[in-house]
């Protein structure tokens, strides 16, 4: 509002000048500096006499009432004020200036007259100044409203991709999962019972994660914990995983599915094909507001260009499209094996 004030100032300084300039090329008997006195005065009466009605009637109707006005209510508020700023504006300014309007009025109402029409005149530029204004800044929120339509959909877009990808390799992991329980039945049938018990618990959470649009890392972390449960029994001695999520961590958010295409990664690209596996590793940590999530195994490793690559790319695409330049993925190769690392603003609200 302060800024206001001054652009004010200045705006109806600059008019002051003008109109002595003006005044002092058609008169040169004039003082200019009484002059200048003057219309300054004058000037800024007017313009601080306006400036406080519309803040007030702003105020008193409220902004997003004006901004829905009808044509007929947006005339008669945007052209009404400014005429009865002059009118007020003028009186006020001429009697700091020590004359007595009511007097000069009575004995000569031309006057009246005059400062009416210049009043019109003013109002009837402000109205088309303030209808372009409000056309911009109603062109504006529409583009605005469809930019964020716009990448809400491609939100959206990717999310429907990912889930898509997982959705083709769940049938193969479940269909591999209950062949082995069927092995498992008459050589194992406390392997099998775990089995069976695990891919219950996998699937609820899945579905689960697949109906809501953001879940915790406890209950994320629940979900990987069972499908490396199921894959350690396949796997047997060919595979050891740990997690370590600090407690205080546990209700952080992040999007569902969203850590299980990297531990499928790191099994399917690292471990599997290693003749004596290896472990993985899931660690969570924050760090200056971030959630910091590494998977890391000591399997053959695999690159973005590989066919692990898909599954990370449309994850990175989907964090993208969520937390803008604040998410990252970043694959780092170690000496044996890999680590992705996902980074997400943290967040338990």
């Amino acid at each position: 509002m302060w800024l206001q004030g001054v652009w004010t100032l200045l705006f109806n300084t600059a008019i002051a000048v003008v109109l002595t300039l003006v005044s002092w090329a058609f008169s040169a008997r004039s003082d200019p500096g009484r002059m200048l006195l003057w219309n300054f005065v004058i000037a800024q009466s007017i313009g601080f006499t306006i400036h406080v009605l519309f803040e007030v009637g702003a105020l008193l109707v409220g902004r997003v009432r004006i901004e829905a006005f009808s044509t007929l209510n947006r005339v008669i508020f945007f052209a009404g004020i400014p005429i009865v700023g002059c009118i007020a504006g003028y009186w006020i300014g001429l009697s700091l200036l020590g004359v007595d309007v009511a007097r000069i009025v009575q004995g000569a109402p031309r006057v009246l007259v005059a400062i009416i029409t210049v009043s019109i005149i003013f109002s009837t530029f402000w109205y088309r100044y303030m209808a372009g204004k409000t056309r911009l800044a109603r062109a504006e929120a529409e583009h605005q409203r469809e930019r964020a339509r716009s990448v809400e959909l491609q939100r959206q877009a990717i999310d429907a991709q990912l889930r898509s990808l997982q959705a083709q390799i769940e049938p193969h992991f479940l269909f591999n999962t209950l062949a082995n329980v069927v092995c498992l039945i008459d050589a194992a049938p406390e392997k099998a019972r775990l089995m069976l018990e695990r891919l219950i618990e996998l699937l609820r959470a899945s579905l689960a994660a697949s109906r809501s649009e953001r879940t915790t890392l406890g209950q994320e972390t629940a979900l990987i914990a069972a499908y490396l449960d199921i894959l350690s029994i396949r796997m047997g001695k060919r595979l050891s995983y740990t997690i370590d999520v600090p407690a205080e961590l546990r209700e952080a958010h992040l999007p569902p599915l969203s850590l299980q295409p990297l531990v499928e990664n790191s099994i399917k690209h690292g471990l599997e094909p290693k003749l004596e596996g290896g472990s993985v590793h899931l660690i969570a940590r924050a760090s200056d507001g971030s959630l910091q999530l590494d998977v890391e195994d000591d399997g053959l490793g695999f690159t973005p260009q590989s066919s692990g690559g898909v599954g990370l790319s449309n994850l990175r695409e989907r964090m993208t499209s969520l937390y803008g330049d604040k998410a990252k993925l970043v694959v780092q190769e170690l000496a044996r094996g890999t680590r992705v690392t996902m980074t997400i603003p943290l967040s338990s609200t």
